[in-house]
């Protein structure tokens, strides 16, 4: 069953499924519903709350300036809301970056965190993968974001408005889908279908988000975890050889700190949940395992 929900503190969400509560928040771009494979693999037990990113998607954006902290408190806010005491967190790139704030700054209610493709290296500063040649004005953009706010932004966000949709009205639904598939080296589903569908809306306070989550430190965000948490990272080997390297290299760095992570690899690129390589059973074990990862490290053999 899913229910969609737009509550008083302007949540967007679609739960799936019934019992133990998950909180999912997906990539930028995408709207909660991004994790929908995961959700309807664990409804039996879990009722996984699909979550749009506060001002990327229908969910209302965050006020002021977007820091670790104020994300970590749009999470709890919610959970407050729901009379949610303890979760499960599911998040995939940017949604991965708002659940490790949480994760750091709220620790005693998190039971178990997942990320996917998040935590283990730093967001490019010059993020060619999202924004293409724009993105070599980002560092530059982002000393305009901090020096004069909203007010920047609003000047920005018609850029990215007018890019987003030039792209969805020029080409065909299914040649977007073809073409997304064949872009992230992953296989068309039903799932990636939906998702591609129900692609999130732009705004000024979703710009603001993603300059927030530029700013964030991720590296330094997960050596602070405290909790059970499982990475699932993409390896991109034979698919992009210099994001392989540096994948490679900053899970070797990781790995040197006494963490209380598993480490699960997956032969792909950054959409690790519709890896063909990707193991849903292994998630709901994780979260079924009563004693978490009690700092034991685990690599999946590849």
């Amino acid at each position: 069953m899913t229910e969609i929900t737009k509550n008083r503190f302007d949540y967007y969400v679609e739960r799936v499924g019934q019992g133990e509560p998950i909180i999912f928040l997906p990539a930028g771009g995408f709207s909660g519903n991004e994790g929908l494979n995961i959700a309807e693999h664990l409804k039996e037990e879990y009722e996984t709350h699909l979550i749009d990113l506060p001002g990327l998607g229908k969910s209302s954006g965050i006020e002021g300036k977007v820091t670790s902290l104020q994300l970590a408190d749009w999470i709890n806010r919610y959970m407050e809301q729901q009379n949610i005491e303890k979760a499960n967190f599911i998040g995939h790139s940017l949604g991965g970056a708002v659940l490790l704030s949480f994760a750091v700054h709220y620790p005693h209610k998190v039971n178990k965190l997942i990320l996917l493709d998040q935590g283990h290296k730093p967001f490019p500063r010059v993020p060619t993968s999202e924004f293409g040649l724009f993105a070599y004005a980002f560092p530059l953009l982002n000393v305009g974001v901090k020096l004069f706010g909203e007010s920047f932004l609003s000047k920005l966000a018609p850029l990215f408005t007018q890019e987003n949709e030039q792209e969805v009205n020029e080409i065909p639904f299914d040649d977007n889908v073809t073409r997304f598939c064949e872009h992230v080296h992953i296989k068309e589903n039903h799932y990636v279908r939906t998702a591609l569908k129900h692609q999130s809306d732009f705004s000024v306070q979703g710009l603001k988000l993603m300059f927030g989550y530029y700013d964030l430190n991720l590296p330094r965000l997960l050596k602070k975890v405290d909790v059970p948490t499982y990475l699932v990272y993409g390896t991109f080997e034979s698919v992009n050889e210099k994001e392989y390297r540096n994948t490679k290299q900053y899970i070797q760095k990781i790995k040197k700190h006494n963490l209380p992570i598993k480490y699960y690899p997956v032969q792909g690129g950054h959409y690790v949940h519709w890896s063909e390589d990707f193991s849903l059973s292994e998630v709901k074990e994780f979260l079924t395992d009563a004693d978490g990862t009690n700092r034991v490290h685990y690599e999946k053999s590849i």
